[in-house]
């Protein structure tokens, strides 16, 4: 059995490993460094389970390596050679159970194979996408129901309701054997704690699938948790190659050449509604080579006019909700510049540095939010430095997506309005 003195380390190994993330993010320095799988069973603490960690643990064994806190592959709580058979069934996809940490950190059993899947989260629905397991979707929210185009193959899939009030009796009628959900929602314990009362065998997990944070780890963790980490390797692997470009160069930057950014709220109506230093708008501006105007505030606040007039923001950048997308053709620009106008003649705005150079940008939500979220990245890179990025080609890594992780037949050159005004203005 492990001593007190290990029990006591695991614990401190477990913390610090919570707190590691998938893009090494503090305020101000986001980067997309290397992560560790939080799955118990990465003995090496890298980002995949492969024969190097059944190496690590005969180490540990014989006393040539230290344990760490995801030696104990089968977590229960000790390391021996069952630890190695669990890591052979977990590289082999033949375990009967996987224990790993969700997004926040907290400890989840989830019994395998996994066959039937509910996507309570959206994005988890487009991750599963991504590792070609949405065949495994037998329900799914309203919010990946509505994106009709985008999903198409979701369609024959239950709508089990919204993530914020789901149908429990359509999820347990569909017998799943794993619910997804966001990790960091406050209603996850209860619709946990609601679905193991009713059908202790319906395991859930909380993976947000959005976060700059998590998001890459997310997606291998689905790919161990229904069989598809090769497929999940083959995207963290283009992920990473894409946004590690992007972090090379930014990171470069002095701090007084980076631009002077604010985003605005998801509706013109809110154009004040803003982000500093922890929200999501914050990572991406930073990301991209940006200063966030209000990086000295922290989450989601609601600013004023004289508040951003002070600050002279170089760029405004908007992700406007249900105003253009897939769906639009290739000219239907008219709801963008009609944001894009309103923003401009808002009272007092008419000396801010973005209104007089023309540098208000405005991106279409339902495109760039949740598992898309690095495409924002990518396009306001090259609006923020196209010196920097001349061979940049947002719509080229955009269309590679669709096509190669989303399997959709779309040709961005001919269909959609996603951004304007667009890069060649």
């Amino acid at each position: 059995m492990i001593n007190t003195s290990w029990k006591i380390a695991l614990i401190v190994l477990i913390s610090l490993a919570v707190s590691h993330s998938a893009w090494g993010v503090v305020p101000g320095n986001q980067n997309t460094e290397n992560f560790t799988l939080d799955i118990f069973g990465n003995a090496n603490m890298d980002d995949t389970i492969n024969d190097r960690d059944i190496a690590y643990v005969e180490g540990v064994l014989k006393g040539t390596n230290a344990a760490t806190n995801y030696s104990d592959a089968d977590y229960d709580g000790k390391i021996d050679t069952q630890d190695i058979d669990q890591i052979r069934k977990i590289i082999s996809g033949e375990g009967t159970r996987l224990v790993l940490l969700d997004s926040p950190g907290r400890v989840v059993k989830i019994k395998t194979p996994v066959e039937r899947i509910i996507p309570l989260n959206r994005n988890a629905a487009e991750a599963l996408r991504t590792i070609k397991a949405s065949d495994k979707i037998v329900g799914v929210s309203d919010a990946a129901l509505r994106e009709k185009s985008y999903f198409s193959e979701l369609i024959e899939a239950q709508n089990v309701g919204s993530a914020s009030s789901p149908d429990f009796e359509k999820i347990l009628g569909l017998s799943p054997n794993l619910v997804v959900y966001y990790g960091k929602w406050p209603s996850y314990e209860t619709i946990n704690a609601t679905l193991k009362k009713a059908n202790p065998d319906i395991d859930m997990i909380g993976l947000d699938c959005y976060d700059p944070e998590t998001y890459a780890e997310d997606i291998m963790k689905l790919g161990y948790i229904v069989g598809k980490a090769n497929d999940a390797k083959d995207f963290t692997n283009w992920y990473n190659e894409k946004m590690d470009k992007i972090r090379d160069i930014v990171r470069d930057i002095p701090e007084e050449e980076k631009p002077k950014v604010y985003e605005g709220g998801a509706t013109v109506d809110d154009f004040y509604r803003t982000g500093g230093t922890g929200s999501i708008s914050h990572k991406l501006i930073v990301m991209a080579g940006g200063k966030n105007i209000f990086e000295n505030f922290n989450g989601s606040f609601q600013t004023d006019p004289e508040n951003v007039m002070q600050r002279d923001p170089q760029f405004i950048i908007c992700k406007i909700n249900n105003i253009g997308g897939y769906l639009l053709k290739k000219n239907d620009t008219a709801k963008f510049e009609e944001a894009q106008k309103e923003i401009t003649d808002k009272p007092g705005l008419a000396n801010v540095s973005a209104v007089k150079s023309g540098n208000i940008y405005i991106q279409a939500r339902d495109v760039f939010f949740g598992g898309r979220y690095f495409l924002s990245i990518i396009y306001m890179a090259k609006w923020f430095h196209p010196d920097l990025f001349k061979d940049l080609d947002p719509d080229a890594i955009h269309q590679e997506y669709l096509t190669k992780f989303q399997h959709l037949d779309y040709d961005l050159k001919k269909q959609g309005v996603f951004v304007y005004p667009g890069d060649n203005r």
